[in-house]
């Protein structure tokens, strides 16, 4: 329990830190330097999501991360086992995709700022008109070459196993014509959510070959969200 507090405390600290680096890139905005701003951003991320797995015991292994384009419209869509899956992706995929987010998170301080730098999309679930413009914002990110997570599952598994990927669950990747990448993450949920307490374990990230969503008929975009389901659950070992 204690080591728990300990990694939750240090966490809030280390996002203090990071305080420094959007100074930087609010500079690196007004210069108008584009490339320049995407790469720190990605450093800075990376670096903290990596540092931050390291911090709770997480030996990762990554598999495939050379099958994902270097460029396009990308939605990154996982299995949900633990919070700990975004950082997975934020720290080996090589990108800093946005992701669908719950609306309170948008009052967490400094976290909601480096949100909206990696173009994280609020969403409040029980308002469907609201959820509807979240997703279209979404849409919007992915069109501009801003890549996305999607959970299909809508909610952390509560046991670890992976269950359905909801109907219209990729709505955000086939109404931006985006190259969905499935992503199978087996073991974060043994490393924190099976007893809420920290414990030191191995994880595995697998990138699967990319799917084009953009020549799909309309039939295939419906049976989309089960035929990502079976990838990402082959790579579980």
């Amino acid at each position: 329990m204690i080591k728990t507090v300990l990694v939750f405390t240090y966490f809030w600290l280390f996002l203090l830190v990071t305080t420094l680096g959007l100074a930087l890139w609010l500079f690196l905005y007004l210069l108008g330097t584009k490339r320049l701003r995407t790469r720190f951003t990605q450093w800075i991320v990376q670096s903290w999501a990596r540092h931050f797995l390291w911090v709770v015991g997480a030996k990762v292994q990554v598999e495939g991360a050379d099958r994902i384009p270097g460029e396009g419209r990308l939605c990154f869509i996982a299995n949900h086992q633990s919070a700990l899956d975004i950082l997975c992706i934020l720290g080996y995929s090589g990108k800093t995709p946005g992701f669908i987010a719950k609306r309170e998170l948008v009052w967490a301080p400094i976290l909601n700022l480096w949100m909206l730098v990696i173009h994280c999309v609020f969403i409040e679930r029980r308002n469907p008109k609201k959820a509807i413009r979240a997703i279209e914002k979404g849409v919007e990110h992915v069109r501009k070459g801003h890549p996305m997570v999607i959970f299909p599952e809508g909610t952390r598994s509560r046991d670890g196993r992976v269950h359905e990927f909801k109907p219209g669950s990729l709505k955000l990747a086939t109404r931006s014509d985006a190259i969905v990448v499935p992503v199978t993450i087996q073991g974060t949920w043994d490393v924190y959510e099976k007893t809420g307490r920290f414990q030191p374990g191995k994880v595995r990230i697998v990138f699967h070959p990319p799917i084009d969503t953009e020549p799909l008929s309309q039939e295939e975009r419906r049976q989309l969200p089960e035929a990502v389901q079976k990838i990402v659950e082959s790579g579980f070992l």
